[in-house]
């Protein structure tokens, strides 16, 4: 049954991977993909564990009053948890069922427990029966019957189990708890008569097949005693404080915006360089954390940020450049660049400050920036933030006193235990550079981010006034308009930015804007339409001077030609020693030649104090806007959950490609009458990639000329 669009918008939020998917019936058999829903079941707390568990106990479908037979729930937690997983596209609800689309269960071992009596083998119930202290007879229907009755209770059992020897006895005690599977190699010629898992085969606890020996489930429940089950615990109790002082978020959120905006503007003009083995190093580190006027660790977090979200990208391997969708960012106002930085922070699977793989103490190495890793580092820093999330507001903790929630929140935190409670320390660590966090606890902006309430709201209204001061500054009081912002950085040089921004005029921030082919009188007119007050005289004075001498001396095409209006300054030109590079040679009292192209020679001839311009071939000044490095990247396609709904035809082109896409399956594309077996494809909005097995090669095809392509 399709999901609701609701429905369908939260499973989207939750699990972004599937919003390729071109049509519910796809949407559907993907959602039955165990490849799929394990890492999405992982992702969640003990208790959506337990009640998984529970429903591939119960057969894959059950009531909600079988469930909570089944488990032991002091906490009233079962219906939150079921509704967790039904959000999550684990479960189906229909009424007071619970459904589950994977019928042979997501868990090897549910509950820690081997298979049921039922699946075993006539043989093995037999073995079983007998060796428990009964008599087998009859067909397996009636062995089953017989081993039923045996371990009904379980008193029988635990009496056999008191009479092992101390070593079957801890062997059968590690089987029962949660190790019901055990591997014994026997090899030809060797005795194990006396090993402990044949002293359990021989006593019937445990059935052989093979070099495996499986204690059943039954058995395991007997031996566990008439009172276990499994408990819905809920999270564990956190060891708060009241935080010192009082944080809305909102200065470090601003904070953060700028100083990735700054490291783009930075990019912009000089890219910054890569090791050959990849990353960032140390050297260029400590420049960036110099220029940007930050320690280096935030730089850190700012690369990863601004890779993350596209805002650069590297450039052949040797350099890291902004790209054409730093511009798009930099049009938005502070609460949507805020937004987007953080949605890429809660997405990154690395930790920035923190970059280990963490997996065990041989891969605890820091490596560099900006590249993405998988390490458990992304599952900590969410379930670490949920934690917070629970304690009231003003209440925050240490690393040490999360991890026990953590812990309960995601399984990352024992499969990378040698790096969790640095995982912990670097998200909050990384939180408060970004405003979310403030001593260990979530802020007000933090909290409304997590909560899904609007954070616009929050952020001071972008100004769109300056004052102009006779000192030549000009000074925006809270947050500058991004129409401002690149107004300002066209004409002046950011100085400091803070609770008010403050930019310097001077002849050469001046001299850049009619470089870029502004005029004396719209730059002026620019100036008094921002300002809340008239322009200063003293500003007036510095525009119209540096217009005046604007393009005294001009340079044309030759190698390049240098004319001026004042024969006097061609001759000075001519003799000053700082411009022998350009080797000028006079052939007109106001035309000179130079022997370097024309770029070259403007920023010498800017170098020594001049304020030349550069003319087009029809005479006219040629404008020259501030050149900006920047890699071209194509913005990811945003899902649509009504085109979803809607959907394609089952069985076209598109879904196969969406299918392949998202589970990283084979597919076979069909191009210019050839077919090429391809793997770990790629969509983007116009293109297919991915590695083709016939060609031995990478291919990008363009999507809307495929006409055939379908899973093999």
């Amino acid at each position: 049954m399709p999901l609701p669009a609701a429905d369908l918008a939260r499973l989207l939020r939750n699990r972004p991977e599937l919003a390729a998917v071109p049509s519910a019936e796809a949407l559907e058999r993907l959602l039955a993909a165990p490849e799929l829903a394990v890492p999405a079941l992982l992702a969640l707390d003990a208790d959506c564990h337990l009640v998984s568990q529970a429903l591939q106990i119960l057969g894959g479908e059950a009531s909600r009053a079988a469930l909570a037979e089944l488990l032991h729930d002091p906490g009233d937690r079962l219906g939150e948890t079921i509704e967790t997983l039904a959000a999550w596209g684990l479960v189906t609800l229909n009424g007071s069922t619970v459904s589950s689309p994977h019928r042979q269960g997501l868990w090897a071992n549910p509950f820690g427990l081997g298979r049921p009596l039922r699946e075993l083998t006539a043989e093995d119930l037999k073995s079983l029966v007998k060796g428990l202290g009964g008599r087998p007879k009859g067909r397996k229907s009636e062995l089953l019957a017989q081993a039923t009755e045996i371990v009904r209770g379980g008193r029988a059992v635990r009496a056999r189990a008191a009479a092992l020897p101390r070593e079957a006895a801890a062997l059968l005690e590690s089987m029962a708890g949660g190790q019901p599977v055990f591997q014994h190699s026997v090899w030809y010629g060797s005795g194990d008569a006396d090993h402990p898992v044949t002293r359990l085969a021989e006593a019937g606890f445990v059935v052989r097949d093979g070099w495996e020996y499986e204690m059943p489930m039954e058995v395991a429940l007997a031996l566990r005693g008439e009172g276990w089950k499994p408990e819905l615990t809920g999270q564990p109790d956190v060891p708060s404080v009241e935080v010192t002082g009082h944080s809305d978020g909102l200065a470090s959120a601003l904070a953060a915006v700028d100083q990735v905006e700054a490291l783009i503007e930075l990019t912009g003009t000089q890219p910054i360089a890569e090791l050959k083995a990849g990353g960032v190093g140390a050297r260029e580190l400590k420049r960036l954390a110099k220029a940007l006027g930050v320690p280096e660790q935030a730089v850190v977090l700012w690369l990863d940020l601004a890779f993350g979200t596209d805002l650069i990208a590297s450039e052949a391997g040797e350099r890291l450049a902004g790209t054409t969708l730093a511009d798009e960012w930099l049009g938005l106002d502070p609460a949507s660049r805020w937004q987007a930085l953080v949605e890429s922070w809660l997405a990154m699977p690395q930790a920035a400050t923190f970059r280990v793989t963490g997996c065990c103490d041989e891969h605890m190495t820091p490596q560099a920036p900006p590249y993405q890793f998988e390490c458990g580092a992304g599952e900590i820093r969410r379930a670490a933030l949920h934690v917070l999330r629970t304690l009231p507001p003003g209440r925050g903790s240490t690393p040490e006193g999360l991890l026990p929630a953590v812990d309960w929140r995601t399984r990352a935190a024992k499969e990378f235990a040698p790096a969790a409670t640095g995982f912990v320390a670097a998200a909050l660590r990384e939180g408060e550079l970004l405003g979310m966090v403030h001593e260990g606890a979530l802020t007000e902006l933090g909290r409304d981010h997590l909560d899904g309430a609007g954070v616009a709201g929050r952020f001071p209204k972008p100004t769109t006034t300056v004052t102009l001061q006779n000192d030549l500054t000009a000074i925006v009081s809270g947050v500058p308009a991004p129409q401002l912002t690149a107004f300002l950085n066209g004409c002046a040089d950011l100085e400091s930015r803070d609770r008010a921004s403050v930019w310097r005029f001077s002849n050469k921030s001046v001299r850049r804007a009619l470089d870029a082919g502004t005029t004396a009188d719209s730059l002026l007119e620019e100036l008094a339409r921002v300002s809340a007050k008239a322009v200063p005289q003293p500003l007036r004075y510095l525009v119209t001077d540096v217009a005046r001498r604007h393009g005294a001396v001009r340079v044309t095409s030759a190698a390049a030609v240098v004319t001026a209006e004042d024969p006097a300054l061609i001759t000075e030109l001519c003799g000053t020693k700082a411009l022998r590079k350009l080797a000028l040679r006079a052939i007109a009292p106001t035309v000179a030649l130079s022997a370097l192209p024309p770029d070259e020679t403007l920023q010498l001839l800017r170098q020594g104090g001049h304020a030349p311009v550069a003319v087009a071939p029809d005479g006219t000044i040629k404008a020259e806007p501030p050149r900006r490095h920047r890699l071209p990247v194509e913005p990811d396609p945003a899902w649509d959950a009504t085109a979803i709904l809607q959907g394609g035809e089952p069985g076209t082109p598109a879904e196969a490609l969406s299918v392949a896409s998202v589970t990283g399956e084979p597919i076979v594309i069909v191009w210019q009458r050839r077919e090429h077996y391809m793997e770990d494809i790629e969509l983007t909005r116009g293109t297919v990639s991915g590695y083709c097995h016939d060609c031995g090669t990478e291919h990008t095809f363009q999507r809307g000329r495929i006409k055939e392509a379908h899973l093999p």
